[in-house]
């Protein structure tokens, strides 16, 4: 998508989501900065960026400016619909959060990514805490990006050539996507190679053709528990297996992300769980507060008693 049509569809969005009314398309096109040429052109225009908005999970309600009369119709985005609702998130949820609001940093929207983290995370609804990262190194032009991200959503199949390591041809891959994520500067797509009957990695510097989307749509379920860091090797470099004790009924996020949960009695759990390291076990163990004790690597215990005697130094 290029910046021009970016930019757009920012601009035609916060346009119906400010109006009050109905919003006809003659207005659009005089208030919306991009809609330019023929009658014609701006016409297919808008249709387009109907169709993308709508893609992306955006309605928008269509009906008469004037029920009382037929005249053309007016276009608006209603702000309890477009709202994002407060209450807890997934895991999955704070990633795409935290990707979004890492886009704006090192620009001019770095202040109200800042700001916005602040504010969600002041909810204390959040599990465990939001951060966001620069991701002004990330390739976000990579060829296909877009083309799989539209598969995912629609579970369509695709299929295009990939040349592996050290192979001196590429090879045609059909494939059932089921997650993205960047790494360094690259992209990654997790799916499930139909060929081969197994899941596997692809990075998108490899694919050597375009990819071909299916038009049939949900050929395939993402299975619940999935989680793409599984499946990359540079994420589980360095991370951690981490033994505790856990309160029942809390830290559901943390819940989700164990290896094993053993009951201990009527209050505590005993959960095992992979961190990506020390520094963010550390900060899950202290987010959680007393719902949360390290029992093992001992080095990560120490690191959560020497963090919690700083804070009682500091702030009595």
């Amino acid at each position: 998508m290029s910046s021009a049509k970016t930019e757009r569809l920012v601009n035609l969005t916060m346009a119906l989501l400010a109006s009050r009314r109905y919003m006809q398309k003659s207005e659009i096109f005089r208030r919306v900065a991009g809609y330019s040429g023929t009658q014609e052109t701006k016409e297919r225009m808008f249709e387009r960026d109907k169709d993308d908005l709508r893609a992306l999970g955006i309605g928008i309600e269509v009906e008469s400016a004037d029920p009382l009369f037929e005249d053309e119709p007016g276009y608006r985005i209603r702000p309890e619909t477009y709202q994002m609702p407060i209450k807890s998130f997934s895991p999955a949820e704070i990633g795409i959060i935290s990707t979004a609001l890492g886009l704006w940093l090192d620009t001019n929207l770095e202040g109200i990514a800042i700001g916005a983290v602040r504010r969600v995370s002041s909810t204390a609804l959040i599990d465990p805490g939001l951060e966001i990262t620069s991701l002004k190194n990330l390739n976000l032009s990579a060829e296909g990006l877009v083309d799989i991200t539209k598969a995912l959503a629609n579970r369509s199949e695709v299929g295009f050539n990939y040349r592996k390591p050290g192979a001196s041809r590429a090879e045609n891959r059909r494939v059932h996507p089921l997650g993205l994520s960047a790494w360094k500067g690259e992209w990654y797509l997790v799916g499930e190679d139909l060929d081969r009957s197994d899941i596997r990695t692809f990075n998108f510097s490899r694919i050597t053709s375009r990819i071909d989307i299916s038009k049939k749509r949900d050929m395939y379920e993402i299975p619940t528990d999935f989680d793409v860091k599984d499946y990359l090797i540079m994420y589980g470099a360095g991370g951690i297996e981490v033994n505790a004790r856990i309160r029942k009924s809390q830290a559901e996020a943390l819940r989700q992300r164990a290896m094993e949960i053993r009951s201990l009695d009527e209050e505590w759990d005993e959960i095992i769980y992979r961190s990506d390291s020390f520094e963010s076990a550390l900060r899950d163990a202290l987010w959680y507060c007393d719902s949360l004790i390290v029992e093992k690597p001992a080095e990560l215990k120490t690191l959560v008693i020497q963090s919690l005697e700083k804070l009682v130094k500091s702030h009595g």
